[in-house]
């Protein structure tokens, strides 16, 4: 990463906050292009984290005073940046996972929900059709939840009647929804 033109003390030999910023940018752009080129394999990323790094570098430039090696902090700073980079990312991959699962859960019991109500809309259209005491007969052991003694002590029918009566309803209905 060492430069040809700016050397390590370029930081001591200029006074205070007039770090020559430009030419440390036209010194180590390309190394920094190219450190992170390699890690994201995109080059405007790595071009946009180049420049982060160099923002992070300028807003900092009190403590380049004290820096011994330009080419160590600038390494420092851009591992960092790719370190925070992959952990933002981490985080990022979690949460769109925990998202995902809720927008499945939440769409499948929505699914569920609608196949329902679309098998409750059949059966009642099926029941429209039944004879009345078959149809009697099915609500009240089905929506009520009665037992055959029950409906037949309810329509004043043996409890054998009540039988044929849901067991002739539940096969038209199975038959209707097939």
């Amino acid at each position: 990463m060492r430069s040809k033109h700016v050397d390590d003390s370029l930081f001591h030999r200029v006074p205070k906050r007039s770090v020559k910023m430009e030419q440390v940018y036209t010194e180590y752009r390309a190394f920094l292009y190219r450190f992170f080129i390699k890690h994201v394999k995109i080059p405007s990323l790595a071009e946009d984290f180049a420049q982060d790094v160099f923002i992070k570098f300028w807003q900092n430039k009190d403590y380049a005073d004290s820096v011994e090696s330009i080419d160590a902090w600038l390494y420092s700073l851009a591992r960092n940046h790719l370190i925070d980079h992959y952990r933002r990312l981490s985080t990022e991959k979690k949460y769109q996972e925990m998202v995902w699962q809720e927008m499945e859960r939440h769409t499948n019991a929505v699914i569920e929900e609608i196949y329902k109500k679309e098998l409750e809309d059949r059966i009642a259209v099926l029941l429209q059709s039944l004879p009345r005491r078959q149809k009697e007969v099915y609500e009240l052991s089905r929506e009520k939840g009665f037992t055959l003694e029950q409906i037949a002590e309810a329509l004043d029918i043996s409890p054998n009647t009540a039988k044929n009566h849901l067991v002739e309803s539940l096969k038209f209905i199975r038959a209707g929804l097939k």
